[in-house]
């Protein structure tokens, strides 16, 4: 639901004419399931490099897109770059070391199913290119994490908001256990500097902390520091009800919970819009959260993926 694109210099060059910038423009970043790989990291130099107009407007357009773009991208770590080869075989080479999503160019010489050719694309082109806003998962485990693999895979901060979790909890913990195995699971970018699970007061403040301490080390990769968050709803406040997966590339709403469910259950997992992600970033993971804090632990995994 959110995916990795590398997307070709000197094509984004050419997307200052009217049409290109009116289709473009809007398909990238928060909110709409593709994020721009920086690849490599002079890529907005590159951008400039190619890009040839001397038109005021042309250039406010390509500006436009770059802010756009550069606004939250994925940093690969370790990427291979021969800066005696063309961007295309670069990427082309990239991908078979660590796979994009897709790779946007101008041309497709070698004919590769996941190269797109920009003038080919359309809403129901490849797909690679249709993104899909809301998907229906089986309440396992391994479906729910694999519904959110591609945005926990490149993600560097994550925010899992469930009010009813509780550490006690098998049907809890399991899920929690493959989101993490996600998170980690041939990592190719920056690794994660922030990652929370946020919930309600269901329990006293000495168990809550017994049971993280003695249930989550097992579960949690090793080397990685969660902080396990319980808030208190305000007067008049917000409802402290919906459950999500926030990451600094986008968010999801799961409809039901983060908890494994019984057989045969199935549940709705939906991509925020850009206002919708903003919303509830605001509330639960900027320094002005929509509820007070109660208590927190942080645990250290000891789990070996």
């Amino acid at each position: 639901m959110v995916y990795e694109y590398a997307l070709e210099p000197d094509l984004v060059a050419t997307w200052c004419n009217r049409l290109d910038f009116r289709y473009f423009v809007t398909k990238f970043g928060l909110g709409e399931g593709r994020m721009v790989s920086r690849y490599p990291k002079p890529w907005k130099r590159l951008v400039w490099e190619a890009f040839k107009s001397g038109d005021d407007m042309d250039r406010k357009r390509i500006e436009e897109i770059i802010i756009r773009i550069a606004e939250r991208m994925i940093i690969r770590r370790d990427y291979h770059w021969d800066q005696e080869k063309p961007w295309l075989i670069n990427a082309e080479n990239e991908h078979q070391r660590c796979p994009f999503h897709a790779v946007l160019a101008r041309t497709n010489p070698n004919k590769h199913h996941y190269v797109l050719i920009a003038d080919d694309l359309g809403e129901e082109s490849s797909t690679l290119w249709v993104v899909q806003r809301g998907l229906t998962v089986q309440r396992k485990a391994v479906d729910m994490a694999a519904a959110v693999y591609p945005m926990l895979s490149n993600c560097t901060t994550l925010i899992l908001i469930d009010p009813h979790f509780g550490p006690e909890n098998v049907r809890h913990r399991l899920p929690l256990k493959e989101f993490f195995k996600a998170l980690f699971h041939n990592r190719k970018t920056l690794l994660p500097t922030r990652v929370e699970v946020q919930t309600s007061v269901k329990s006293e403040s000495g168990f809550f902390r017994r049971t993280c301490e003695e249930c989550m080390p097992a579960i949690l990769p090793k080397g990685l520091t969660v902080r396990f968050i319980r808030w208190k709803e305000r007067s008049d406040g917000e409802k402290l009800h919906n459950r999500y997966v926030l990451t600094d590339i986008g968010g999801v709403n799961f409809n039901i919970g983060l908890d494994e469910g019984k057989k045969g259950e199935t549940d709705d997992v939906l991509l925020l819009s850009r206002k919708q992600y903003e919303m509830r970033w605001s509330q639960y993971a900027s320094d002005n959260t929509a509820f007070d804090l109660v208590d927190y632990v942080d645990i250290e995994g000891q789990c070996e993926f």
